[in-house]
This record gives C-alpha cells, structure tokens and sequence, in this order.
C-alpha cells in the first residue's frame, strides 16, 4: 500500500498551485463534483513538505549552513549567505503547494457536495483536523523563514495577488488553528483510512502533535505575548508528546524514486557537496574553539556518542570543515573531512525517518518554561540519544557527566538535538542566541600554518553575524507586487539582516 500511495503522489493532476503564481483554474460542474480519495493530497503534502525542508536546496545549501550543522566542501557561497534565488523560490512554491492541497483537504471534507465521498479517507472531521495542523506546521515554516507573508487569502482562488500578513497575526492564527484541530479529535470517532505516513491515520497521536507543536509556537513567540504560552502550558501533560513512540516521522523507501532527499543528493543526484562543520564537531568532540576568545564549549571535556553516528574519525581523530572559507581553501580542506559519499551515515540511508518533531524537543521546551528544569534536561538527552540508536551504557555515562541544567546547557544541547531538523536549529539560534559556538563573520575558521582565515561573508548586508531570515523570492516581485511592497514597508527592508516580529 505503501509503495502504491508513493507511486499515486508522483501524478500531478491532483495537485492545486500555492501563493507563488495565479491559482489554476479548477474547471467543474458544481452539479456532478469529482470524487477525490483525499488520503492520497496528504500523502502528497506530507512528502513534498519533506523533501524540500531536507533536500540538497532548501536544506543542504540553506539552513543546515545557517545553523552550521554542515558546511559545503565545494563552492561554498552559500556558507557565506549568497543563497540562490531559485533555492528560495523552489522552496516557497514546494510550501505553499503544500499547503494548497491541505487546505483541499479541509475543502472537501466541508462542502456538502464532497464531504461524503471523503469519508473514504476517514472521518470527515479528523481529515480536517489533521490538514489543520500539518498546514499550520508548515505556515510556520514559511513564516519563520521570511516574516509576514501571504496566509489569510492565498488560499482562495479568486485572488491573484493575496496579501502579506504581519507574522503578529499570524501566530495567533496558527495556535488557534492547532487548538481547535485538536479539540476536533475524538479517537473513538475512528482513525484516517489512507495517506498518512507519518502515523499511519493514529489520531491519537495527531492530536499530540497539535498540543506539542503549539507550546513550540507559543514559546517562540512569547516575548511578544505571553499569554498563549500560559494557557497551553496548563494542558496535562498526557497531551502532549510523551516519548519517542510519539515523535512525527516520515520514513522514506528503499525503492526510486521515492527515497530520503539527502540520499538522492549524494547517490541520484551525485552530489558530494556537504559535511558537517568544525564547530559543530568541536561542540560534540568536548573541545573549545582555540582560535577566537570567548567561545567556550559548555560540554568541555565530554564527549558526545551522537558524534560517532553522525560523522567518522579522519586519521584517528574527529575533524569537521571550517565554516565559511572560500572556495580554495574549502577545497583544498576538504580531503581532510568526512566524505559520507564513500562513508554514507544513517542520515544518508534511503530509508531514514526524517523529522517532523519530537519527544526531545518537547523536553528540552519543558525544561526552559520550568526554570531550566534538570529532570526535563536529562529526558531531552536521553530521547535524543535513544532516537539516533546511542547505547545505553554511554547515555548512562554521558547523563552522569554532563553539566547541570541552565540556559546555556539546555538550549545547546537541543540545538544539538536538532540535527536534521536544521531550519528548527537556526530559528532557535535566532530566538535564543544558542549555541555561542557558532562562527560569526570576522571570526577566525581556520588557521593554516601561521595563517588565520577570517569568515567573510560575500552579501554586503552581513557584516558580523548570521542571517535573521531569508530574501523573499524575487518572482514574488512580479506577479505580487502590492503585497511584496506592503510587506517591505511594513516589516522592512528585504535583507537577511531584518528581523522577523517574534525577533525583535
């Protein structure tokens, strides 16, 4: 059945076009509508979210190098913030296409006409629900990555050019829209039928997801407004993620064309484009920055066994690429790093289970909101390294020597835990200022002989730190100009350097 749906999904005739372009028009007779199995648009929504948010673009030359989780081991514009414009564009079309088929969802479970044959897929409330809160992830997403942007009328084909809504208006919404999904859910009503990867139709679990993706919404925004933060947190805990049986997964095949992005960079594509970085296996590796004061390693002295599953010694010792050289050096450097074409991890696998989120975040968020508690502390490392298969006499080991809980301890341990959730790791850096360990412009990366190599950035707007949020795509320029310029005028200049609401 599996491989049927991912066969089914790869059609585009059931698709609907996002905010980037005029919706399509959707000829019908009103009279004699079109059963659609609707199932088989969330299959679609779930995997096209995934493959952008993980692939060789979005991911790969996006935000796995602005949270320095990786670095390129060639042509490095990237690390030094030129993103490319079709990166951006192709990723906020993939989004918004998305979106648009859960918003069909929610369309034909609602109208009269429709909602009957829908019920194929499950009932016609919880297919609601669901598209409400796979939607509302993925809105965050976009708003998280670009600040106001199109929401409250992308969605209606009859206008062409939506407007830009205040990312102020849109968290309310969306935690709204997650509350109510979940209040939606009544598990003895019956699960989804067909479609959902991710939990296979448990609602149940759905249900779970709304509550613990809401607390990451609201703590997020919580110095604008604490409220929604207050009123979640008064939920039991019962709903919300309650351990890794609960993490929102999407496990790829085996068989093409329908395996994990990162596997088709390396093994389709054949690209060998990415490593991980030197701060990041110096942060793992328990070992300071030597080359720029004050960069001091929370962990120092402990090594992490995520390490060793995430990267592979060079030469008997753990060696990740400076981040942010240009292109000769980065070459001439690479040898010297993991080549996970020859040495592919687990994440390179066809089949790995990429991350919507999970059970250690939510500990990691519990710990924060109770005064960096140490008990939610332990259960976030102890989730994490559970997850990614760490045995469990080096947790044992890792928990009795690891650092006590505080801000800094918790929140770099969950930007550690974040790994393949990177864009998640760099909105955190943005909230937070964690990990410290991160290279700024004008910071030394890497020393060669005598010879310090200085971090520079190539955009001219990025002088002394790392990108706040991303340039909106330039076609957006052109067939939304209105909301392009409204949004610009109201959040600010179109540059990295702008920061979004829950920023500022």
């Amino acid at each position: 059945m599996l491989k049927k749906i991912f066969l089914i999904i790869s059609l585009p005739v059931l698709f609907i076009t996002g905010c980037t372009e005029k919706f399509d028009e959707i000829n019908k007779d009103p009279n004699n509508p079109v059963a659609v199995e609707t199932g088989y648009l969330l299959t679609y929504a779930e995997k096209t979210t995934m493959d952008y948010l993980r692939d060789e673009w979005f991911g790969g030359r996006g935000t796995q190098l602005l949270c320095q989780h990786w670095s390129q081991n060639n042509y490095p514009d990237e690390d030094r913030y030129l993103i490319r414009t079709t990166t951006i564009q192709n990723a906020w079309r993939a989004f918004y296409r998305a979106a648009a088929n859960l918003q069909q969802i929610i369309n034909l479970n609602t109208d009269e006409a429709t909602k009957t044959d829908a019920l194929a897929s499950g009932p016609n409330e919880h297919q609601i629900a669901v598209a409400m809160i796979l939607k509302a992830y993925i809105i965050s997403i976009i708003t998280d990555t670009w600040g106001d942007v199109p929401y409250s009328e992308c969605f209606n084909p009859d206008i062409r050019q939506p407007k830009y809504d205040a990312q102020s208006e849109i968290y309310p919404q969306l935690i709204q829209d997650l509350k109510d999904a979940a209040d939606m859910i009544n598990p003895a009503n019956g699960n989804i039928n067909i479609g959902d990867i991710i939990y296979g139709g448990d609602v149940a679990k759905w249900k779970k997801f709304a509550n613990t993706l809401r607390l990451r919404l609201a703590l997020r925004m919580s110095k604008k407004d604490p409220a929604p933060l207050n009123e979640v947190k008064g939920l039991p805990l019962s709903s919300f993620f309650e351990s890794n049986a609960d993490n929102a997964k999407f496990t790829y095949l085996t068989a093409s064309p329908n395996e994990g992005p990162v596997y088709r960079a390396f093994f389709v594509s054949n690209r060998n484009d990415f490593t991980i970085t030197k701060p990041f296996v110096e942060l793992l590796a328990g070992r300071n920055d030597t080359l720029n004061i004050g960069k001091v390693n929370p962990f120092l002295g402990l090594e992490d066994p995520r390490l060793s599953i995430w990267a592979y010694k060079i030469n008997g010792n753990w060696v990740g690429m400076p981040y942010g050289m240009d292109d000769a050096n980065t070459k001439a450097f690479a040898p010297q790093t993991c080549n996970y074409k020859d040495n592919p991890s687990v994440v390179h696998q066809p089949d790995f289970a990429y991350t919507f989120m999970d059970y250690a975040e939510f500990c990691f968020i519990m710990s924060e909101i109770n005064s960096w508690n140490q008990d939610w502390y332990e259960k976030g490392i102890r989730a994490s390294m559970e997850d990614w298969g760490v045995p469990e006499t080096q947790i044992a080991s890792y928990l009795s020597n690891v650092p006590g809980a505080s801000e800094e301890t918790v929140l770099t341990q969950k930007h550690i835990a974040l790994y393949m959730q990177p864009e998640q790791a760099w909105f955190e850096w943005r909230r937070t200022g964690y990990p410290k360990t991160l290279i700024k412009p004008g910071e030394i990366t890497h020393r060669q002989g005598t010879t310090d190599i200085i971090f520079e950035s190539i955009v001219d707007e990025i002088t002394n730190d790392i990108p706040y949020r991303m340039w909106y795509p330039i076609e957006e320029q052109g067939v939304n100009k209105p909301g392009y310029d409204a949004a610009v005028a109201a959040q600010g200049p179109d540059k990295l350097t702008t920061k979004v609401w829950w920023q500022q």
